[in-house]
């Protein structure tokens, strides 16, 4: 267990992690984030590991990920099943990616028809 010295206070990993209190206290009801300790009036500390969690949550939620998946994946590597989180990941991520493709044809296709529309006004106008 790391030394009070090697711990965060919730204000602190908020303020490096680029996110807010709030967010940490919901991702600690979600079971996303644990508290290693608590301080003087009960607040919250944290370890050393907890903020490169809270970048990977925010990358993944970034990717598209859900809090749900994001927890499925922390709890599989809770559990020392470190490749079979990332066989998970690599799912998700393919899938993930699948969705941004079709989304992108839609949006070439909106383009497409965007333009198409326009020209018949500017036509018209003319």
């Amino acid at each position: 267990m790391p030394t009070p010295t090697h711990l965060r206070d919730i204000a602190d990993l908020a303020s490096e992690a680029g996110v807010s209190s709030r967010t940490i206290r919901y991702y600690g009801e979600l079971g996303l984030l644990d508290i290693e300790a608590r301080g003087p009036g009960g607040r919250r500390l944290y370890g050393e590991d907890a903020l490169e969690r809270l970048l990977f949550i925010t990358r993944l939620k970034h990717l598209g990920m859900t809090l749900e998946e994001i927890g499925n994946l922390n709890h599989a590597f809770d559990r020392g099943q470190t490749s079979a989180m990332l066989t998970h990941l690599d799912d998700l991520l393919k899938t993930r990616l699948a969705e941004v493709a079709e989304r992108q044809a839609e949006l070439v296709q909106l383009d497409a028809e965007l333009r198409d529309y326009h020209e018949r006004i500017r036509e018209k106008m003319a």
